[in-house]
């Protein structure tokens, strides 16, 4: 905690190893996120990795996660969320991120529990632009006494969707928290009370009518 405001780790999306070419071996952090933690009363902290390895010491400092979407599951994810698990301190997962969290709740590692989206709607219906960031694109049913449940106050809302893959099942200690109309998985959480971890496969950080996620997320990491 940094003069009462809860540091927040955001993960980084990587471009280590893509090319043959050593500088772009490059860390990414989205904008988005960023103005959102700050507008909602964190401080984004901008998790350092080196050679896609964790740095040692450099997650002491951070009161909670955010897991953002991207473009791939890397090793190096399930190790720092491992970390905030084990150390009891807030995690949000979004698109990626929730997908991210959900594999690391199923224990067996050879069990494939992502999948790409081959029926149903259309969960990645544009091209994402500066002016159709807040573009809807279809409805979530949100299951009622859960955190998520909770913090949205509401059984339907719809949501944005660039997503092209979804997870099947999640791991016993979690639970479902939201689908889409069509039946995948859009939310999850931790089941107890004891952690407070939260995925979410739409993008609240660009929504503006769903401000109360990162509200509570925030809140739950100054505890």
């Amino acid at each position: 905690m940094l003069k009462n405001k809860p540091i927040i780790g955001i993960f980084a999306t990587s471009n280590y190893m893509l090319t043959n070419d050593t500088f772009q071996d490059t860390y990414r952090y989205g904008n988005n996120y960023v103005k959102k933690i700050v507008e909602c009363g964190g401080i984004p902290y901008f998790i350092p990795l080196m050679n896609e390895e964790i740095i040692p010491d450099t997650l002491d400092i951070c009161d909670g996660l955010l897991l953002p979407g991207g473009n791939r599951v890397r090793p190096v994810s399930f190790e720092i969320i491992d970390y905030f698990y084990k150390n009891n301190k807030p995690i949000l997962g979004i698109c990626l991120g929730m997908q991210t969290i959900a594999m690391y709740s199923v224990k067996d590692e050879d069990k494939k529990i992502l999948k790409r989206i081959d029926n149903g709607v259309d969960h990645h219906p544009i091209e994402l632009q500066r002016e159709n960031n807040e573009d809807l694109a279809h409805k979530l049913l949100i299951k009622e006494n859960t955190k998520l449940f909770n913090i949205i106050g509401t059984k339907e809302v719809i949501v944005n969707s660039v997503h092209k893959s979804t997870i099947t099942e999640v791991g016993s200690e979690f639970i479902i928290s939201a689908k889409s109309e069509d039946g995948l998985i859009e939310g999850i959480e931790y089941k107890e009370n004891d952690k407070f971890i939260i995925g979410v496969q739409f993008h609240p950080e660009i929504l503006p009518q769903f401000k109360n996620v990162f509200d509570t997320f925030i809140k739950e990491c100054t505890k």
